[in-house]
């Protein structure tokens, strides 16, 4: 689990009142949090912060919606311990090298701690990270490496009100790797934690289709279905980047931002409730989008 850059060298840097605060955990790495990305830094949602949660380095290619949930786990376990485990120091450490480009070997890294701790899942308190550091990256070419990875564990720490802040996860409804029991499962678990839950089915681009009036024409079980159309994209993906040279790995957040409260009208013509979307075509991302507006 990891904050962006960007947001997380703002916090160190500035003095700043303090806004609600939406984490958005989402299945996409590029889409979902390009777009959350751009409405935070929008006029419209002054009055609130937008923040992602991304996926460590390492598990970039686990985007299964019940990897997310773990993510969320873990988030939930870092903003109400004190404590964090051999594995989450590795990862973050990890993050912090591909960040800034360091020529350092992970598995050393791993290996020494798993020598003094013996097992991934250990837990060691916060306070003593500083001191890890120091025995991890005492040699003199790396003096300075304490000190930047004690730095980067900061800006990575958050805080999380459960009375003003909320919890929101984002994932498609892809009926062929999301099996029903499994949609149930999320579903439960997010009732159960606090978590807000958003679903688009098929995918988070009909929610992006909705911003465009094109929508409203389209055929429903095309839309559904999204099947491949080509070797590279499925049926939105490519109906969205004939409406407005779409990609999925650079959404470009200006082509949808004028359209946003026309499709949160949209969206109410299909599916919006949790339980139905687990087999209508829909979205509610509307309704998250909604209450961001809403803020005041």
């Amino acid at each position: 689990m990891r904050i962006d850059k960007k947001f997380a060298e703002y916090r160190l840097s500035e003095v700043h009142e303090y806004k609600p605060k939406y984490f958005i955990v989402s299945e996409g790495s590029h889409s979902e949090p390009a777009y959350f990305d751009g409405l935070n830094n929008s006029i419209i949602t002054e009055n609130i912060t937008i923040i992602n949660i991304l996926r460590d380095y390492a598990s970039l290619c686990n985007s299964h919606p019940s990897f997310i949930v773990s993510i969320i786990k873990e988030f939930i376990l870092n903003v109400t311990t004190d404590e964090i485990t051999i594995l989450e120091i590795k990862n973050k450490i990890e993050n912090c090298i591909h960040d800034n480009e360091y020529n350092i070997n992970i598995n050393d890294i791993y290996n020494e701690m798993i020598s003094i701790y013996k097992k991934e899942d250990y837990r060691i308190k916060k306070e003593n990270l500083n001191d890890l550091f120091l025995r991890l990256f005492k040699s003199e070419i790396y003096k300075d490496l304490a000190k930047n990875f004690a730095i980067y564990f900061e800006t990575q720490n958050i805080t999380y009100s459960n009375s003003t802040d909320k919890l929101c996860m984002i994932i498609d409804r892809d009926q062929q790797n999301f099996k029903d029991f499994q949609y149930d499962e999320v579903v439960t678990f997010c009732g159960d934690n606090n978590v807000n839950l958003y679903v688009s089915n098929p995918t988070f681009e009909f929610w992006l289709m909705l911003h465009f009036k094109d929508v409203e024409k389209e055929d429903k079980t095309k839309m559904f279905e999204n099947r491949y159309v080509n070797n590279s994209r499925r049926y939105l993906e490519k109906r969205l980047h004939d409406i407005c040279k779409y990609k999925k790995s650079k959404l470009d957040f200006e082509e949808f931002e004028p359209f946003i409260f026309d499709a949160i009208k949209r969206e109410k013509n299909y599916e919006e409730n949790i339980i139905g979307l687990k087999k209508n075509l829909g979205s509610n991302v509307g309704l998250l989008v909604s209450d961001m507006l809403n803020q005041k």
